[in-house]
C-alpha cells in the first residue's frame, strides 16, 4: 500500500490500517519512498565518471564497476553467497548524491589528486569540460 502522508485522506487511511496491524500483532515493513535519481543528476554522474576515465584510462563501464566495488555500501548485495553490483538506476536521489560526492572526494581527489567540478561548475563550464572529456573518452 502506497500512501502520500501529506494528504489528510491518506493520513487517516494510514492510522486506521496501522492500528489494525497493531491489534492483530502483524509483522510489517514500513519504508519511505524516495524519488529515483533525476535526469540532470544522471547527466552529472556521467560527467564525474568520465572525468575519472580521462585520468585513469578506464572505459566508462570499467570505471563504473570499479567505483561501485570500491564504494561498497548500498552498491553491493549478496544472493546465495554470490556478490553482485547494483545498477545506479536503482538509486534514489539521496543515494546517488552520496555516491557522486564519494567519487569526487575520495576516488578522484584523495586517490588521484584530480579535481572534478561540482555540478554548478560543470553547468557554468559545460562546453569546455565536455570538449576535454570527448577528446579523450
Amino acid at each position: 500500500m502506497k500512501l502520500d502522508l501529506s494528504l489528510e485522506f491518506d493520513q487517516n487511511k494510514f492510522k486506521t490500517y496501522s492500528e489494525k496491524l497493531i491489534s492483530d500483532g502483524s509483522k510489517c515493513e514500513l519504508k519511505v519512498i524516495r524519488h529515483k535519481r533525476s535526469i540532470p543528476q544522471n547527466a552529472y554522474f556521467h560527467v564525474v565518471v568520465s572525468c575519472f576515465c580521462v585520468e585513469t584510462g578506464y572505459t566508462i563501464q570499467e570505471a563504473k564497476t570499479l567505483l561501485k566495488r570500491q564504494f561498497g555500501r548500498f552498491m553491493i548485495y549478496e544472493k546465495e553467497g554470490t556478490r553482485f553490483l547494483i545498477s545506479t538506476v536503482e538509486l534514489d536521489t539521496l543515494q546517488m548524491t552520496e555516491f557522486i560526492e564519494w567519487i569526487r572526494n575520495v576516488a578522484c581527489f584523495e586517490t588521484l589528486g584530480l579535481y572534478v567540478p561540482t555540478s554548478e561548475e560543470y553547468i557554468e563550464n559545460q562546453f569546455i569540460i565536455n570538449q576535454q572529456i570527448n577528446h579523450v573518452v
